[in-house]
């Protein structure tokens, strides 16, 4: 029974432990850092004038990737309650903290995404995604001065990342700013 349950330990292992990229094989994965692209997705409650206006956003803020707008429809476009998630690590991420922002400002209500800002040429399906300013640190030069054993660390939930000489370093500096779920995605 013991040797069972330890060969099912040794099968397993190679699965869970998963390989972070080095920052090579990181900057061949992710998308280029220079544009973004705005998806606007119609909702019935959206006006023409509300679809408008999302589609002018890019050309009054710097969007970064990944990102999204999420309204309360009942109140509309045009509310405090209306909140984006911008320069998160993934889609998802950015859509479910834009969503969860728009609720708890709307008493609980239910929001919905509006828009999303992910690269240009973005596809899914990549076993790395940074934000636009992580992936500039590690397709630049602030990757390197990091140090002789630069790592960077994210945090899936808030966007936070940080660089430092190892991959403690990196966690703390992602740590600093109050995130509680940074990992090590990049490291040499």
């Amino acid at each position: 029974m013991i040797r069972a349950a330890l060969m099912s330990l040794v099968i397993a292992c190679p699965a869970m432990a998963q390989e972070v990229p080095n920052q090579a094989q990181a900057k061949r994965d992710l998308f280029g850092t220079r544009t973004s692209t705005l998806e606007v997705t119609p909702q019935p409650f959206l006006s023409d004038l509300d679809l408008a206006t999302l589609r002018e956003m890019p050309k009054l803020a710097s969007l970064k990737y990944y990102g999204a707008l999420a309204v309360d429809p009942d109140a509309g476009l045009q509310n405090e309650a209306s909140t984006g998630a911008f320069n998160y690590h993934s889609l998802e991420a950015a859509r479910a903290a834009a969503v969860e922002g728009c609720s708890a400002k709307a008493g609980g209500r239910s929001c919905v995404v509006v828009a999303e800002i992910t690269p240009r040429r973005f596809r899914e399906g990549r076993s790395l995604t940074l934000s636009q300013d992580a992936s500039r640190a590690v397709a630049g030069r602030d990757f390197r001065r990091a140090g002789a054993n630069a790592a960077l660390a994210l945090s899936p939930s808030t966007g936070a990342w940080g660089l430092g000489d190892g991959g403690d370093a990196a966690l703390a500096a992602c740590a600093a700013g109050g995130a509680r779920d940074c990992e090590v995605a990049v490291a040499n």
